[in-house]
């Protein structure tokens, strides 16, 4: 199954906002990919099928109570794929641009 992984659109901008940013939270992942949360929910679960992403659960105290938060982050391999996107974007866009790229051309959903 591994062999034959082919990411959508979406699936790339998730990792390369998550090889950017670093681990994000799913509200920080909605607002900068620009996803609803049932594409992210479904998004999500094919990542981490495909072992690029994983999850990280941890609690914190707050006034109402306990609070649990789930950070999403990159696994060694959704690090690797992530690296490559973002040589193969740069690649294109520097031989349709003469300039060195900014990442916010690459990649506007970030910025």
């Amino acid at each position: 199954m591994l062999e034959d992984l082919v990411l959508s659109a979406v699936q790339s901008r998730i990792l390369l906002s998550l090889l950017i940013e670093g681990p994000m939270s799913s509200n920080s992942i909605l607002r900068v990919v620009g996803i609803s949360g049932s594409s992210w929910a479904k998004e999500k679960r094919f990542l981490i099928s495909s072992e690029l992403l994983d999850c990280r659960m941890s609690r914190m105290m707050t006034e109402r109570g306990i609070m649990r938060r789930m950070e999403f982050m990159l696994t060694r391999r959704g690090r690797h794929v992530s690296q490559n996107l973002l040589a193969i974007s740069a690649s294109i866009h520097r031989r349709s641009v003469a300039s060195e790229p900014k990442l916010e051309e690459i990649f506007p959903a970030v910025a």
